[in-house]
């Protein structure tokens, strides 16, 4: 050894000085009145009981100093024997909460004349919830459509299969001022627009968690309108059979209404696709059909000639 000079002090030390400090009982209920006392012992260099230290006292969750729960003080001195004590009070529970296996640590910090020179010493308490306790909140809202543009009229399948955790309840708002339940719907749209739609999935705590996105409605084609009649040789004062069975809506639609044009001067409105007219003169008469969707969507077919003999 070529060196044999002491090295330089480094600090802090205990040996002047060393606290302890003990919470008993070190679990509590968090019911907002149990309590745990506090015992803080101090020693000096000959590991005797040392009088007059004073200290800080707070309390810590997850590292961070918060006031969560209650302490009888703050700041304390040691007495003759070398404790000082106080008590901490467990805060109450939520009405439901998950038992996150909570932890408090209560922390006595020295007073002295450099805080970067002070040992901090601490104590855990585990806090236990009190009443129902739930599950972490692991709920996540999502869903589909298909078809993911639709046109007006058209059904539209709304599937939230996609989200997560314990689900008691799905509540569907199609943004048209319709709302649904389940955790598959469909939803059709009268008219054409940008709709927002939420989805907000609730678990059997009443805890929810929603998602909105927006369905573009397009406009939809046009019903169709087509028509034959029977017989083909018709004379004056027979009936003639008029049918549109082979007219059809814009997918998803429905047709409500036939309005006929008989080419004398007379019409008729049904609601269905079948009618009958006789002819009191006999020629030719130009005979247009116009039907009516659902969504209030109109076509007028070709004229078709219908003659009329003696």
């Amino acid at each position: 050894m070529n060196d044999q000079d002491p090295p330089a002090l480094t600090g802090p030390s205990e040996l002047g000085q060393s606290i302890s400090i003990a919470a008993n009982p070190d679990v509590l209920p968090q019911d907002g009145a149990s309590g745990s006392n506090i015992t803080v012992t101090a020693f000096d260099e000959n590991g005797r009981p040392k009088r007059g230290v004073s200290m800080r006292v707070e309390t810590r969750v997850g590292g961070t100093p918060v006031d969560f729960g209650a302490l009888s003080a703050r700041s304390i001195v040691t007495g003759n024997d070398g404790r000082a004590t106080l008590v901490y009070t467990a805060p109450p529970s939520p009405a439901v909460s998950p038992d996150a296996f909570l932890r408090v640590d209560i922390v006595v910090t020295p007073l002295g004349t450099d805080f970067n020179n002070s040992n901090e010493r601490s104590a855990a308490i585990r806090l236990v919830p009190q009443g129902p306790v739930s599950p972490p909140f692991n709920l996540v809202a999502d869903f589909d459509m298909t078809p993911p543009s639709p046109a007006d009229n058209q059904s539209v399948l709304f599937d939230a299969s996609r989200s997560q955790g314990a689900i008691a309840e799905y509540h569907w708002n199609f943004g048209d001022g319709a709302r649904g339940d389940g955790r598959v719907d469909d939803h059709a749209y009268a008219t054409a627009g940008t709709y927002i739609v939420t989805l907000t999935v609730v678990d059997s705590y009443g805890r929810s968690a929603s998602k909105s996105q927006s369905v573009t409605v397009t406009a939809g084609l046009q019903p169709t309108a087509v028509f034959t009649y029977s017989p083909t040789v018709i004379r004056v004062g027979q009936t003639v059979n008029f049918n549109a069975a082979q007219s059809r809506p814009a997918a998803g639609g429905t047709l409500t209404r036939y309005e006929w044009i008989f080419g004398d001067g007379t019409t008729q409105v049904t609601g269905g696709p079948t009618t009958s007219k006789t002819y009191g003169v006999a020629g030719t008469y130009q005979v247009t059909l116009t039907v009516t969707d659902n969504a209030g969507r109109t076509t007028t077919s070709s004229a078709i000639a219908v003659t009329i003999v003696p």
